[in-house]
């Protein structure tokens, strides 16, 4: 426990005297020491890209998901700690369900959010609760439109035309900004996603990784699907072969 928050730490509904929650704090804190997620919204749909990393040689692929589908038009990517993440895929589920039930068509997007967001934010306002350990990236292809949104631990969300969360959330969201992504296809971000993700890896503290990556958009007919294992191999490819290029012209520089 810090010093900074002793006595102002214990319950989520309580300010310290300088007007911060800690317990928001600590559940941001979870987010930043968590994998690295990205998502690019290209001018045909957006991707998603999940760095997974493993932790043991026993690991078995594509298990521990941390990209999920909420319904046929929206996809979720998520950060941080993965059971909180789960329970939020679970309300979003309900959430896509009871709207379909009511109004007889898919939930928008930005009603999904303010919903979810609402629920993350719930929590953050009574004792009895904490605030969820993970941050949540959603997307959708309405009307011929890729939609983007983030929500943070604190139940706030914004909407993006590129976000990275996790422990490379900084160097991940400054090479997103170098980036003209209105000019972009989904099979080109596909690319330019991989390379994020193998760029801001950590390859001395975190050895080895699964790339986990999906898009929804007119590559995908409007429906949230995973990426075929083909091109994200060839991505993959394509980014070390870029950045061993970049290396050499740095060395003979």
């Amino acid at each position: 426990m810090s010093h900074f928050g002793t006595g102002y730490d214990l319950s989520a509904n309580q300010f310290s005297p300088d007007g911060r929650v800690f317990q928001v704090e600590y559940a941001a804190k979870a987010v930043e020491n968590s994998s690295t997620a990205i998502a690019i919204r290209c001018k045909d749909g957006v991707i998603f890209a999940v760095e997974k990393l493993i932790t043991s040689k026993l690991h078995e692929s594509g298990t521990a998901q941390r990209i999920f589908t909420i319904d046929k038009h929206v996809g979720m990517a998520i950060a941080g700690l993965l059971a909180d993440a789960r329970q939020l895929v679970k309300v979003a589920r309900e959430e896509a369900a009871d709207y379909k039930a009511v109004f007889g068509s898919p939930i928008p997007l930005k009603c999904l959010v303010d919903r979810v967001s609402g629920y993350v934010h719930i929590h953050t306002l009574y004792s009895a609760y904490r605030p969820f350990g993970c941050s949540v990236m959603l997307s959708s292809f309405e009307d011929g439109k890729p939609y983007l949104y983030m929500i943070d631990p604190s139940g706030v969300s914004y909407g993006y035309i590129g976000c990275a969360v996790g422990k490379a959330k900084q160097n991940a969201q400054t090479e997103i900004e170098k980036l003209k992504l209105t000019e972009y296809d989904c099979k080109e971000g596909v690319n330019v996603a991989a390379k994020i993700i193998h760029m801001v890896h950590d390859e001395v503290k975190d050895k080895s990784f699964e790339l986990e990556m999906s898009w929804i958009g007119e590559a995908s007919d409007g429906k949230h699907q995973r990426v075929p294992k083909k091109l994200i191999t060839e991505a993959e490819e394509l980014a070390k072969k870029s950045m061993e290029e970049d290396s050499d012209s740095d060395e003979e520089m």
